[in-house]
């Protein structure tokens, strides 16, 4: 019921960025100021989808949920809370829906605390939604963390011994905070680029 949930918030939340590249557009060509507004609840609410989304994986590993083939391939139920934990970023699929994971956070975090113009504004959640949904297509019909398990299975392979060491373990959010801070960046800087003068 968890994976499935989900992969139900990422299917949803890839919806709402979708929506939330159109609607405060078609606000600012009809000066329609409930439109330009809803650019900040709908980031707020793809943020959330993907953070259930998130957590539903991470809680596949912490209780061992081998029905998920994720879980199967990287965790093991006599593992360590810590290394449950660090199974979820673990992983190639885990990897980019922490990514996806960040990018929605960025993406909250500038329509939050951003002061500027409301095109302008628009324009930058517009590219940072875009990178967002290549990313979110890539998980669900690429790289799906949430494929379920056709055979039963009693007992998971095990997280890679490379990341069995604490720095190690709490590397790849810490980098992504820094990489994935500069697609905010990068969407700030077209979005000046293509300012009519």
């Amino acid at each position: 019921m968890i994976p499935e949930l989900g992969q139900f918030s990422l299917i949803l939340a890839l919806l709402i960025a979708i929506v939330q590249s159109i609607l405060p557009i078609a606000g600012v060509a009809r000066k329609n100021s409930i439109w330009i507004n809803s650019a900040r609840y709908l980031a707020l609410l793809q943020f959330w989808l993907v953070l259930i989304a998130f957590m539903a994986l991470m809680r596949s590993y912490i209780v061992s949920d081998f029905t998920v083939t994720n879980v199967v391939n990287n965790s093991h139920s006599n593992k360590p809370l810590l290394y449950k934990i660090v199974g979820t970023w673990g992983n190639h699929e885990g990897s980019i829906l922490l990514w996806v994971c960040m990018i929605s956070i960025y993406g909250f975090l500038y329509s939050l605390i951003s002061k500027s113009i409301d095109g302008f504004k628009i324009n930058v959640l517009k590219i940072q939604n875009a990178i967002y949904v290549i990313f979110a297509f890539f998980i669900i019909f690429t790289s799906n963390p949430f494929l379920v398990n056709s055979v039963e299975v009693n007992e998971g392979l095990g997280l890679n011994p490379i990341l069995q060491d604490p720095a190690l373990a709490i590397h790849p959010p810490l980098l992504y905070i820094g990489y994935v801070g500069f697609s905010a960046a990068f969407s700030i800087s077209i979005a000046a680029l293509t300012l009519e003068n």
